[in-house]
């Protein structure tokens, strides 16, 4: 089911999942104890004060994604929409380059945009206050200030999938010169900090008498974080690996030796094609290496069988052609030979074929590249 959409002026879509409802009523459930013992207001009161005060962070949330968003913006990156959800929310955005710089300032726009928050409240706070102690008013705005500072520093931790990481991420990745590094080391802190959020509320648990309801809470909720964590984390890293072996690629490397021959060349000729593709290749080839082109479009791939050859008398060679004992393979689509990494991807993903044959500029064959084995190769198999 579609998360339903807001729409506000010029401003990105801004989508808002059921699970935003949950983390209203969660913080309430959480935040209740504190009000309840301020003895400021009434049993009523209090809850109203709750519910009033996370309502309110699920605005600084939205005022924390809109910071990413508009920052985005300034660097010229193009918005798809903010998302609302169970776990705060997120600015899902596109960029075609994107230095460091800008990216950690992206980044860093929200957190600072709740510690902006933060400072707003406190002011509102001291105006509001009682003459004889805190207000109504007074306890709404400094429980609001102090969450929003709770908000600011746990995403500038510097591990991912936190804003503190994602800068980190692009600082690393500009000092060291390899994103890839970068994304590794800071999915491995924010793993680390993914542990230590449920760690933390079972040393406080272990260290009391009795569990009250909302340390069994604060408790779930930290659960339920830390698997946010751990899996934005593992994401992360994986993504990482994925964009590594995809760096990896050389469409010349990988291509096997082939050799092309027309299929009403006569078995007898078989070995002299292959010890002069050998000599070509610098390297042994047997009959599979031997290939028939049908034409297309697109071009179709024939394989020697080498149990079908074996069944041919060799006396009879001469009279049987290759295509007699080849073996469909699929189609045929080409790549050059000085392609590499991203580069081979877009152009497999641009035109889907089995196989490619990677060529010089010259037209020359210097092998083959079946899919399935660069499909191996990005899995890391």
């Amino acid at each position: 089911m579609k998360s339903p959409s807001l729409r506000l002026g010029s401003l990105p879509p801004i989508r808002i999942s059921g699970g935003t409802l949950a983390t209203l009523l969660i913080l309430a459930v959480v935040i209740h104890p504190v009000i309840a013992l301020s003895a400021v207001v009434g049993p009523g009161g209090a809850i109203a004060l709750s519910l009033g005060i996370s309502l309110f962070m699920i605005v600084s949330v939205l005022v924390h994604e809109l910071a990413h968003a508009l920052t985005a913006r300034l660097f010229g990156a193009t918005v798809d929409h903010i998302a609302l959800t169970l776990w705060g929310g997120h600015t899902q955005y596109r960029a075609e380059r994107m230095g460091g710089l800008p990216s950690t300032l992206i980044s860093l726009a929200g957190p600072l945009s709740n510690l902006g928050l933060a400072a707003l409240c406190t002011g509102i706070a001291s105006l509001v206050q009682g003459a004889t102690g805190p207000s109504p008013a007074s306890l709404f705005w400094e429980n609001s200030a102090w969450l929003n500072v709770a908000l600011a520093v746990f995403n500038l931790l510097p591990g991912l999938p936190m804003d503190g990481g994602r800068a980190l991420e692009a600082l690393l990745g500009t000092v060291l010169r390899s994103r890839i590094i970068g994304t590794r080391i800071t999915a491995w802190v924010g793993r680390a900090i993914a542990v230590a959020v449920v760690a933390w509320p079972l040393w406080n648990l272990s260290r009391r008498t009795s569990v009250s309801t909302g340390s069994m809470l604060t408790l779930v909720w930290a659960l339920l974080i830390a698997g946010m964590l751990w899996h934005g984390a593992s994401r992360a890293l994986e993504a990482a690996n994925l964009e590594h072996r995809i760096q990896s690629l050389d469409a010349a490397r990988l291509a096997s030796p082939v050799v092309l021959v027309a299929g009403a060349l006569p078995l007898s000729r078989l070995p002299e094609v292959l010890d002069a593709g050998q000599e070509a290749a610098g390297a042994s080839l047997d009959p599979s290496a031997v290939m028939v082109l049908e034409d297309g479009p697109p071009p179709r791939a024939l394989q020697i069988d080498p149990s079908a050859l074996g069944s041919v008398p060799p006396d009879q060679r001469r009279h049987v052609p290759v295509s007699a004992v080849a073996a469909p393979l699929g189609t045929v689509g080409e790549l050059r030979a000085g392609m590499t990494g991203s580069q081979v991807v877009t152009a497999m993903l641009a035109r889907p074929h089995p196989l490619y044959l990677v060529r010089e500029a010259d037209g020359t064959v210097i092998g083959v590249i079946r899919s399935a084995e660069v499909n191996a190769v990005l899995r890391g198999r």
